[in-house]
């Protein structure tokens, strides 16, 4: 049966494969900012009827309204659509714990052992280039390598959110280059495919692994 579910997702997919192939790398504009929110919000918006659990949910919803944010110019959207991301990642460790109940898995630490170790890193590579924005950024790249660490802990199921949790922090790792260090020349060309498509990869696993 062909649900408002169904059509949500499958058109949230297609609008997200659009906007990988036209919109990604192209300047911000209406058309870009309406593929790429919708890619996002419609499969919420199904999700929010078919009654999926709420705090993964308006954890999805932050993000959406981060897309919307982030795909328009200048640095009041740029803090805005951090803001939103971040409530997003805090809304999914709340999540993980409401759901799941982790514990520590002492088979996974290396995980939080080398995501402690990417967070201190950025302290070299990212931060002297952030300027005003840079406790902001220290907050965000904190709450998402939180998320990471927390999601390789059991039981939460690690097929699913344990991947998309690591697909989420490898396409913030690219665009935090993309948009405080590095922006022109091969990476600069390749960055906007990889963001985008990792990004969705990890939306998807990690509410798949909720409603699974």
């Amino acid at each position: 049966m062909f649900t408002f579910l169904n059509f949500t997702i499958f058109t949230g997919f297609a609008l997200s494969a659009l906007y990988l192939l036209w919109f990604c790398y192209r300047p911000a504009s209406g058309a870009k900012t309406a593929v790429k929110t919708l890619a996002v919000a419609l499969p919420a918006l199904g999700l929010s009827v078919s009654g999926a659990p709420l705090l993964p949910l308006l954890g999805l919803w932050a993000c959406a309204m981060g897309d919307f944010l982030l795909s328009r110019d200048g640095e009041a959207m740029l803090q805005g659509g951090i803001g939103a991301f971040a409530l997003g990642h805090i809304l999914y460790v709340v999540a993980f714990f409401v759901h799941f109940s982790p514990e520590l898995a002492w088979g996974t630490l290396w995980v939080p052992a080398l995501l402690i170790l990417l967070g201190l890193s950025t302290e070299v590579w990212l931060q002297p280039h952030t300027g005003a924005l840079r406790w902001p950024v220290r907050i965000y790249v904190l709450l998402i390598l939180t998320m990471g660490c927390v999601a390789a802990q059991q039981p939460i199921p690690q097929t699913w959110v344990f991947w998309g949790a690591l697909a989420f922090i490898l396409s913030d790792l690219v665009l935090s280059v993309q948009i405080f260090v590095k922006n022109d020349g091969p990476f600069g060309r390749v960055a906007p495919f990889v963001i985008w498509f990792f990004y969705y990869v990890a939306q998807v696993l990690i509410f798949y692994g909720f409603i699974a």
